[in-house]
């Protein structure tokens, strides 16, 4: 090594030494504290206590299930094992309310096994008979159609 090349390397080195320490304590400082993140899917409902009727489809068992004052009705549906069609919504179809241009109602989209709870509003859930329909938008197919009727 040249004494030139000895001396561009000590100064690099003495820069080193001072700079690597400080980019450590800047990546200290950088590191955020909290991370706030949105859930993926919103938080499920709590269940309903009382099971008006519960019907079984293929791999879900589906209950209707209300409040203990009759003033709430909730769908609790339980899958028994993973889902062929993974896009798969439950509708509502609204035949005996009274609201115009109210076909149907979105209550929400299935994933993987586990139980799912959809509140249904105070008119959908007085219609009789509850239907509710399973659907997979992207092959634009109804698997099934449950009817409750109580």
């Amino acid at each position: 090594m040249t004494p030139r090349l000895r001396k561009i390397h000590r100064y690099i080195w003495f820069s080193l030494a001072v700079l690597l320490p400080i980019g450590w304590l800047a990546a200290i400082w950088a590191i955020p504290g909290e991370v706030w993140q949105t859930p993926v899917r919103a938080e499920q409902p709590a269940a309903l206590p009382l099971i008006l009727q519960s019907k079984e489809s293929g791999d879900f068992v589906i209950n209707l299930r209300e409040d203990k004052w009759g003033e709430r009705r909730q769908i609790e549906i339980f899958i028994k094992k993973p889902l062929a069609n993974p896009n798969t919504t439950v509708m509502v179809e609204g035949g005996g309310s009274k609201v115009e241009g109210q076909k149907e109602i979105l209550l929400g989209l299935l994933g993987t096994r586990g139980v799912y709870h959809f509140d249904l509003d105070s008119l959908t859930a007085k219609n009789q008979p509850l239907k509710l329909r399973f659907e997979d938008n992207i092959q634009g197919r109804i698997l099934r159609t449950v009817v409750f009727e109580y």
